[in-house]
Parts: C-alpha cells; structure tokens; sequence
C-alpha cells in the first residue's frame, strides 16, 4: 500500500483530502505543522507528499526545502497561492507539481498517481535495478523474483534505506504495524535473504549487526562491500 503525507493546518482539508485518499486506496498520515511533518519524514518514508504553503510554523517553501535533505519524494504542493511566482517558487524549492485550492478530488488522486509513476520510473533506471510496485515483481541481472506482499513491504523499506538499521522491533512496527507475532520478522528476512541472493551486487545483502538490526549493505563496484551502516546518504 502506497504511502502518502498530507501537510495542512486546515483540519476541515486534511480530514476531507485523507478520507478520498483512503477511500482511493493509499496509507495516509497528515501533519498540521512543518515541524511535525519533518520529524515524520525523519523516521517513515512516504511515495509522496502534499504540502499547503501557508502553515502556522514555516512556509511550505522553506519545508520543500528542508524535506529535500531528507528524501526525494514527490512533493505535490496544494496552496491557496494563485500567482505563478508562486508556482515558480515552489518548483524551484524542489516541488515536483503545484495544484492550486479548491481543487478536485478526482484530480488530485490523478496528479499524485502521475508522480507515482515518474518515480517509480525513475526507481526502476537506477543501478540497472527494475522494480515493479504494482506486480511486486524484481529484476536484476536479467532475472526476475517475485515478492509476497509482506516481502515486498520490507524490500522496499531496507532498500530506500540502504544502509541503516532497523532493529527487529522496528521492522515488526513498520511492516507489520504490531498485527502479527514477532516471531515472523526472522523468518521473512530469511526468505527475502534467499529471493533477492541473486542480484546481490546490484541491489545489496542483507545482513545483521549485534545490537543495532538489520540492514540492506550497499554494493561498492570499486571496494567490494561497505562495512558500515552509517556511511550511507542518498544522493
């Protein structure tokens, strides 16, 4: 299930807005403020982002911004702003489309769909690296896997994080968000571990580290494995 941050302080759109979304089949979270949407982004990772420009503690420019050190989500800005100053100033802050308020249920759902699938195409030319999020199918080095739906949720997860850790609880919160038994953490990381094996020196191992998690390690054409989960930023 797709991910989507919703940022607005007006309750009356965040409640409306979330309601269609969810209705259209995504995973909603919403933040009233900047500040709560930034320490969301810092510990949960979303397939886009709807952000108002006019909050209570920074302009959604100044959040745009911000978010862009973190990740590179599409960010669809929804504002009451009008003038294309506006719309230029948002794209050039790292916006990757501007709708202006009221707007269409029916549209918004196309705008972000439409940025879905930029990114995953953009996903999918990265490291020679095909990845399929509606058919959770994998290809790599001319072979192809497919992935249960748990499967996937973890992939995903470890691969947009290539690098940090997650420690068993964590991933039990993430992927499972508490509704199952601990015990089928281990068990889906051993199957991932055997369906993703193949294509290791593109995509990553996974491995463990005592007393920090697991962790997707990232390849290195030039010095074989990094050893570190904390060397890695996103580029």
């Amino acid at each position: 299930m797709q991910k989507i941050l919703l940022i607005d302080d007006n309750d009356e759109i965040l409640s409306v807005n979330k309601s269609h979304l969810t209705r259209q089949g995504f995973s909603v979270t919403c933040a009233d403020t900047g500040i709560k949407a930034i320490a969301l982004l810092k510990d949960n990772q979303y397939d886009c982002i709807v952000l108002d420009i006019l909050l209570p503690d920074l302009d959604g420019f100044t959040i745009c911004k911000a978010v862009r050190t973190i990740t590179d989500t599409p960010i669809l800005f929804l504002s009451c702003l009008e003038e294309a100053d506006d719309k230029v100033k948002g794209l050039m802050a790292g916006g990757d489309d501007y709708m202006t308020k009221p707007c269409s249920l029916k549209e918004l759902t196309a705008r972000i769909n439409a940025l879905l699938r930029r990114n995953s195409t953009k996903e999918n030319k990265r490291a020679g690296v095909s990845i399929d999020r509606d058919t959770k199918i994998i290809n790599a080095l001319g072979k192809s896997v497919l992935l249960s739906e748990r499967e996937f949720d973890l992939f995903i997860l470890l691969y947009e994080n290539r690098g940090k850790s997650f420690s068993k609880e964590e991933l039990f919160e993430k992927v499972w968000h508490g509704n199952a038994e601990m015990s089928v953490v281990t068990s889906l990381i051993l199957r991932l571990r055997r369906k993703i094996d193949f294509a290791g020196d593109v995509i990553g191992k996974i491995v463990s580290e005592y007393g920090k998690g697991y962790y997707l390690m990232i390849p290195s054409s030039r010095r074989g494995w990094r050893e570190t989960p904390g060397d890695y930023r996103r580029k």
